[in-house]
């Protein structure tokens, strides 16, 4: 097989192709080998920027590439990476997280002490990031006062500049409307009475599993409060008496996730246990292992690493939100790809 990497050509696989694509083909590998992106084998995410680069192009002009880009990957032994099979592929799995959210938020407790706290939280988490499509890094941003239903359309508003408008799924115990009222009752709840013990009874009383939602428009007791507050593990908010605006960090929501959506039997591989693991490898050392080594007092040395990791952590911690930006913007591209690829009739 043929492998066609930036800044290298492969003239006699430029000859093996029909006259037609020879020159489209030529294009793409110019393309990739100015971005820096390996043209043979391609990926469907390089053919959707490649289509994407041009913005002026005819619908026709691009099909016409997609089809050189395939037909070259053909003639090397490839798997053609403009084809809708492929571009669906790497959308399915936000459509499998999407699904595995439905059939967890159904599992999750909604009554019990702090069982219920918990199961109504993370089935907003799910709701918010798989259904809806809110960056992980956003999650925590979002106040009490950026729900609203409009009930005359029958529709659930997000804003807090997301401005996302969903079905309220009125029927669904389990959707979205449900899942929003009854986080948004024990929210409320915990801004009005701050301990634990004057709402947990409340959870202890509230039926397994909620009947049909009467919608209503969301009231909320403090619009200006986080949506999403930290608690411990015993249900207590773990943020300073009287500080209502500060939500759950994305790491947390990210671990929450996780937690939910990865497959059954499949070990965890989040930071907690291979911080465990090491834990556990320094507090029971093998008897192979070397002895301590006898170091130096840093002296100064120590604080210059401390400020050095402090100015590090203040420089990437926009790193989440630009992440979350390109996946949204890679989805987008990848689903105009998609259409573009059904108009044309490709498989």
């Amino acid at each position: 097989m043929t492998t066609l990497g930036a800044g290298s050509a492969d003239i006699g696989l430029v000859h093996r192709l029909p006259a037609s694509h020879r020159a489209h083909w030529r294009l793409f590998t110019e393309w990739c080998t100015a971005f820096d992106t390996m043209a043979l084998p391609a990926s469907p995410v390089t053919v959707a920027r490649f289509l994407d680069f041009e913005p002026g192009a005819a619908r026709g002009t691009l099909r016409r590439r997609v089809a050189a880009i395939n037909a070259g990957h053909r003639v090397a032994g490839h798997t053609p990476p403009g084809t809708v099979t492929a571009v669906r592929a790497l959308l399915s799995a936000r459509d499998r997280d999407a699904e595995t959210a439905r059939h967890v938020i159904g599992r999750l407790p909604v009554s019990g002490w702090p069982a219920g706290l918990f199961g109504r939280r993370d089935a907003l988490i799910l709701t918010l990031v798989c259904r809806l499509g809110v960056p992980i890094a956003r999650v925590g941003e979002l106040r009490c006062g950026d729900v609203s239903v409009d009930v005359a359309g029958s529709v659930l508003h997000v804003g807090g500049g997301h401005d996302i408008a969903t079905s309220l799924e009125a029927d669904n115990t389990h959707g979205v409307y449900a899942v929003f009222s009854r986080w948004a009752g024990v929210r409320d709840l915990t801004l009005r009475r701050l301990s634990p013990m004057a709402w947990a009874p409340v959870l202890h009383t509230a039926p397994a599993r909620a009947s049909t939602p009467q919608v209503s428009r969301l009231e909320h007791y403090d619009p200006d409060a986080a949506l999403l507050p930290t608690f411990d593990r015993w249900g207590n908010l773990t943020a300073p008496i009287g500080d209502t605006t500060t939500g759950m960090r994305s790491r947390a929501v990210d671990t929450i996730l996780h937690t939910h959506l990865r497959a059954p039997g499949r070990p965890i591989t989040g930071r907690t246990a291979w911080t465990t693991g090491v834990i556990k490898r320094r507090a029971h050392p093998t008897e192979n292992a070397p002895a301590p080594l006898d170091a130096a007092p840093l002296d100064d040395t120590y604080d210059d690493g401390i400020t050095a990791r402090r100015r590090a952590a203040g420089e990437l911690e926009d790193l989440d939100d630009i992440f979350d930006a390109l996946d949204h913007q890679m989805a987008a591209l990848l689903e105009r790809t998609e259409h573009l690829l059904e108009d044309a009739g490709a498989p």
